[in-house]
């Protein structure tokens, strides 16, 4: 029996840029991984996190998006089979939650760091950040697995049925699909969102309790502030201060491009379940921007990461004729 759809594949809009993502994502995160495997100064409790975002973005790359460009050359029409769909399927239902969740454990890491400093401290470490990361990817297994593996065995439309359309069959599990929406989709967005309104706001407490401080202080004798200016002092902690800093830039622009990249598939997808009605300029446009935010993230590493930058310039460098390809901009890293 032949699988195969009977259209012929045409190049279109979305098609075309869902390539230049999948191929913009690929080399941008592979080369940031490549920059953090290669590199052990890097491996520090915080940039566990990173990489384990450009991780979960390079296997939903090389996982999904070519399934992605595949299904948009058909015009949503699958062409390869039921066992390509249902792999289809499984990846993307999976892969993009990691990727979400990958965003929010930063969220999260941030919030203990400003919140708590004191148990940060004292119990986060690179083994922590490691087994949270490994327990996130497992606990959206565990919440997936009971629906996905339903609509394999019972639910899914065969592709003969459903005019060669590769998708999981929601209407049968609709308060499942809703439920995966807002908990793994919507949810780790506007967690991003609360996370840098609990930031500012603990900061300027802190800012104002200093200021207190600062102002009820009963200052020494001129002749005592002369001797300590001649003297060293390293009782300003700047370095923790400075990582705090680099992680809180990090979190701010992250979550600047999942607020452009995600919200309108969000919206998408969740007036598709209140109203089934399809705007396919719409869809273009969501999808294009979904795919996008996969490339975003290892720039905005790259950027803003310390050490990052010039690591990934001189991997560059090892596979180009000239020194001078740096992936944001030349000069030193602050």
């Amino acid at each position: 029996m032949n699988n195969m759809t009977n259209g012929t594949a045409e190049w279109s809009v979305l098609s075309v840029f869902q390539l230049v993502a999948t191929l913009s994502g690929f080399v941008s995160n592979t080369l940031v991984f490549v920059a953090f495997a290669v590199n052990r100064s890097l491996w520090t409790p915080f940039n566990v996190y990173v990489i384990n975002l450009v991780f979960a973005n390079w296997t939903l790359i090389v996982t999904e998006f070519p399934m992605d460009v595949i299904s948009g050359l058909y015009s949503g029409q699958w062409p390869l089979g039921e066992v390509a769909c249902t792999y289809y399927i499984l990846t993307s239902w999976y892969l993009q939650p990691v990727v979400f969740y990958s965003h929010q454990l930063i969220a999260i890491n941030r919030i203990w760091a400003i919140s708590f400093p004191l148990s940060y401290r004292r119990i986060h470490s690179t083994r922590t950040a490691v087994g949270l990361c490994g327990a996130m990817w497992c606990c959206v297994l565990v919440f997936l697995a009971p629906g996905l593996v339903r609509d394999t065995l019972y639910f899914r439309i065969p592709l003969s049925e459903n005019h060669t359309l590769c998708d999981l069959n929601q209407d049968v599990q609709w308060s499942w699909a809703v439920a995966i929406q807002i908990m793994f989709y919507i949810w780790p967005q506007i967690f991003m969102v609360l996370a840098l309104v609990v930031i500012f706001c603990v900061q300027k407490k802190r800012q104002q309790a200093r200021d207190a401080w600062r102002s009820n202080f009963i200052r020494p004798a001129r002749s005592q502030e002369v001797q300590n200016q001649g003297q060293g002092t390293n009782i300003h902690p700047g370095n923790r201060v400075s990582k705090e800093n680099q992680g809180n830039i990090v979190l701010l622009l992250l979550t600047i491009s999942v607020t452009i990249c995600w919200t309108p598939n969000n919206i998408y997808y969740m007036w598709q379940f209140i109203k089934r009605h399809d705007n396919q300029n719409f869809y273009t446009a969501t999808t294009i921007l979904f795919a996008i935010q996969a490339s975003l993230d290892p720039i905005i590493f790259s950027c803003s990461v310390r050490g990052l930058r010039t690591k990934v310039h001189n991997c560059c460098s090892r596979f180009s004729t000239s020194n001078q390809i740096p992936l944001c901009s030349s000069g030193t890293d602050s």
